[in-house]
This record gives C-alpha cells, sequence and structure tokens, in this order.
C-alpha cells in the first residue's frame, strides 16, 4: 500500500471518496490518523507516565498519573478538582525518602474534599496515596 515512513498514506490517482470498496484521501487519513495517535499519547501519559517533582507547591497536570515528590525539603502538591480528572486516578508518592522528617501535604481544590477531609499527609519514608476521583474530590484506594 502507499505508506510513507510517517504512516502517511497516498491515495491512488483519482482517489476522492471513502464509500465502500474506495480509497479514502490522504487529507482524511491523516486527520483520523493525527485524532487516534494524538489519544493514544494522551493514554499512554496516563497510564504509564511518571512526573518527577522538584518543586513546591506542585498542582497535577491533567496527564499526570504518578506524581513522584523527590524534595528534600517539606512539600506540597494541590489536587485539581476530581471532576476535572475524568476518572483518571492520580498516585503521589515520596521518591527522596525524606517525607518522614519532611512531610508531604496533599490539599484539596475548593469544595472538593479527600475522604471528606481538607488534606491529607505523606509522613512517613518512600509513603503515597493512589487517589481516585469522584464526583465530591478524591477518595483513598485502601
Amino acid at each position: 500500500m502507499p505508506f510513507n515512513s510517517s504512516g502517511v498514506y497516498t491515495p491512488a490517482t483519482g482517489a476522492l471518496t471513502a464509500s465502500p470498496g474506495a480509497l479514502i484521501q490522504s487529507a482524511v487519513w491523516n486527520a483520523i490518523n493525527a485524532d487516534y495517535t494524538a489519544a493514544l499519547t494522551s493514554l499512554g501519559q496516563q497510564v504509564y507516565g511518571l512526573t518527577n517533582v522538584g518543586t513546591t507547591p506542585y498542582i497535577p497536570l491533567s496527564t499526570d498519573t504518578f506524581i513522584g515528590v523527590n524534595i528534600a525539603s517539606a512539600s506540597v502538591v494541590n489536587l485539581p478538582t476530581g471532576a476535572s480528572r475524568n476518572g483518571y486516578p492520580l498516585a503521589i508518592k515520596d521518591l527522596s525518602g525524606a517525607a518522614q522528617t519532611n512531610n508531604i501535604t496533599i490539599n484539596r481544590n475548593g469544595g472538593d474534599t479527600i475522604e471528606g477531609l481538607t488534606s491529607i499527609v505523606i509522613n512517613t519514608a518512600y509513603g503515597g496515596y493512589n487517589l481516585f476521583p469522584v464526583a465530591s474530590g478524591w477518595v483513598i484506594h485502601p
């Protein structure tokens, strides 16, 4: 098939429609390819991405799913609203091993709560929380 090394399809000369049995125009194919490629990239970041945080306070991005706090001083993570996460969980972990003496405080956003609380604290070396968004904020995975 006429695909180039970037996956761009160029149909045969005269191919103008995408009716059954016909070829897809390259502009249409490229738009479809860009859409699903962007979606898979976003999903991959949300499933497998580690954000190594070295500054405080940190506000998670929509693509963050695993936040590794690597700061040897007291730190703060300010959560987004649970509703803004579209069901994507968020893990927050002490990567420095310093949380026992330099706590990591995780704060809610607005009226959200974290299982009814306004904040939670990581206060054990290499400790962490797995948080799942719900309508009213966040719950902690057991």
